[in-house]
C-alpha cells in the first residue's frame, strides 16, 4: 500500500497482532472483515488483531470483537467504554457438551445441539443485542491457533455481516 510517497511497512504472520493472516489455515480467511452497523455503534469494521476467541470448555467458547487496541483477554470486560469504542460479542455451545467443530450455529432455534443465544453490541451508551430469528454463525475452522467463521444477522436497528479469523485463546 502507498501514499504520499510513503509505503506501508509489510505485514507478516510473525508480528504480535497482524492485520492479514498470509498462511490462514484452510477455512479461514486471511483477515477479519466483520462490520456492525447499528444505530448506536454506527458502522465499524472490525480488524483481525481485535479479533479474539476465548476457549472456556470443550463445548464452550466466545467470540469478541472490538475497535479498541486494549483488549484482555484474562478479563474481557475490564475495558471500559468511552467515545467510539464498540465490542460485539457471543457465545457458542452445544447442548449435549459435545465439542465445539466446524457448523452451523442458528440464533436461538429451539431443538438444535448448536446454540447460539444471542448477539450482543457493547457502546459506552448502550449493551444491546441483534434480534434476527435467521441470525447464524458458521465457524468454518476451530483450531489452537484460530477460529474462522462467518456472521450474519439484521434487525431493525443493527447489524452483522463479515468474516473472521479470531486469535484462539
Amino acid at each position: 500500500m502507498a501514499g504520499c510517497g510513503k509505503t506501508a511497512p509489510a505485514i507478516t504472520d510473525n508480528d504480535p497482532k497482524p492485520s492479514v493472516i498470509t498462511k490462514a489455515p484452510q477455512g479461514c480467511p486471511q483477515k477479519t472483515t466483520l462490520e456492525v452497523n447499528s444505530t448506536e455503534a454506527g458502522k465499524v469494521i472490525f480488524t483481525t488483531e481485535n479479533s479474539w476467541y476465548l476457549h472456556h470448555s470443550a463445548d464452550w467458547g466466545t467470540l469478541y470483537f472490538m475497535n479498541y487496541d486494549d483488549f484482555d483477554p484474562l478479563n474481557p470486560f475490564a475495558h471500559a467504554h468511552s467515545g467510539p469504542d464498540v465490542t460485539v460479542y457471543f457465545d457458542l455451545r452445544t447442548k449435549d457438551k459435545s465439542a465445539l467443530k466446524k457448523g452451523l450455529w442458528n440464533y436461538r432455534k429451539l431443538g438444535e445441539n448448536n446454540e447460539l443465544s444471542w448477539l450482543n453490541i457493547s457502546t459506552e451508551k448502550l449493551s444491546g443485542g441483534v434480534f434476527d430469528d435467521n441470525a447464524k454463525v458458521e465457524l468454518t475452522y476451530i483450531g489452537k491457533d484460530y477460529v474462522c467463521g462467518k456472521v450474519t444477522s439484521k434487525d431493525a436497528n443493527s447489524g452483522l455481516n463479515g468474516e473472521f479469523i479470531s486469535q484462539a485463546t
